[in-house]
């Protein structure tokens, strides 16, 4: 009956050792980021998916629900997300600079009432405005002409 017992602990020692790697495994995979053939992508000012992005501000300014995922590079290569959700009335805007190696590593959430064209000389930067949170960066894209 001893041996039973102890084959049953030592298999539960194994089982629960194996869980927490296959845990391990599985955190470090659910953190990586994926690139999805409709993310707008900001590579250094090289930008693909514009369509996209483009239809996505004519449906927030309709009033009709959408929403993009902007992947924005680093000097370094890292990549930047910003999510974009509109229901209708609100922006939902998250950026999440957890895969930046020299970032923040946070995930900042905030809503805005609507997102804007401004025109310089040389580019356009589309921006959030009416945000609950005023100090942060709410530039979602620079295209320069």
């Amino acid at each position: 009956m001893r041996q039973i017992i102890w084959v049953k602990g030592l298999w539960y020692n194994l089982m629960k050792r194996n869980w927490l790697i296959v845990m391990f495994v599985l955190l470090l995979v659910g953190c990586e980021y994926k690139l999805s053939s409709t993310d707008i992508v900001n590579s250094h000012g090289d930008i693909t998916n514009l369509a996209i992005f483009e239809r996505f501000v004519e449906n927030v300014n309709q009033g009709f629900e959408d929403e993009i995922r902007i992947v924005t590079y680093t000097i370094e290569g890292d990549p930047l997300l910003h999510e974009l959700q509109f229901d209708g009335e609100e922006l939902l805007s998250t950026i999440d600079t957890r895969h930046d190696e020299f970032g923040s590593g946070n995930v900042d959430t905030t809503t805005c009432k609507f997102i804007v064209a401004k025109e310089n000389n040389d580019q356009i930067d589309y921006e959030l405005r009416g945000c609950e949170e005023t100090n942060r960066m709410n530039t979602v894209l620079t295209i320069r002409n």
